[in-house]
């Protein structure tokens, strides 16, 4: 099972997590309105005051290989996803793990970039949502999905999916959760927990 470190935001907390062992780092990306850039944000004081590093600065090489971009876009969907675009070219992200509540976004995105959209699920009506409008997406690369949703019946209907797609679960930060969603079958947990859970996931 996979280990995404949740809510990265800052070059020294990306080392310290990769030195650990987990597999990703969780990046929330959000804009800057007035000074048109992308920046690595988590909670909701820094969502409202517009803080937090900007991203070209996170995403060094080291880290790029390992980012999955949580995309909290604040302006016109399609002026974020074109500039988004251009500045993951800019810097030379390829093949980008990007998660979003945008399906429509993600799908386009990928088209722009072939980035690898993993489609966030965070209740029960997005669920239905969105088993009525997937066949209109690009075929996702995952699932990024709030693990008390995921039961063996929401295994099963990711297996019925015509391409093979991850679940990634978040936020798990018990070690029993993850033993039920490793269990499952779930591929990989997002957690705030990475230390602990790289050990006793091992």
């Amino acid at each position: 099972m996979k280990i995404i470190a949740h809510g990265i935001t800052s070059l020294p907390e990306a080392k310290k997590a990769i030195r650990a062992g987990v597999d990703f780092l969780e990046i929330d990306v959000s804009k800057r309105f007035f000074f048109n850039k992308f920046t690595a944000q988590h909670n909701s004081l820094m969502g409202i005051f517009g803080l937090g590093p900007v991203l070209e600065t996170l995403l060094t090489a080291e880290v790029r290989s390992r980012a999955f971009l949580d995309l909290k876009p604040v302006s016109y969907r399609n002026s974020f996803t074109r500039k988004f675009s251009e500045l993951l070219l800019k810097i030379s992200v390829k093949d980008a793990k990007v998660c979003g509540h945008d399906w429509q976004m993600l799908s386009k995105l990928s088209d722009n970039i072939n980035a690898e959209p993993y489609y966030t699920i965070k209740n029960l009506d997005g669920l239905r949502k969105l088993k009525k409008i997937i066949k209109e997406l690009k075929k996702p690369r995952g699932f990024s999905v709030k693990h008390d949703l995921i039961d063996e019946k929401f295994m099963s209907w990711i297996r019925t999916l015509p391409a093979k797609s991850s679940v990634w679960a978040w936020t798990v930060n018990d070690v029993r959760e993850a033993q039920r969603l490793a269990f499952l079958g779930v591929d990989g947990i997002v957690t705030d927990e990475w230390e602990k859970l790289c050990q006793k996931m091992a």
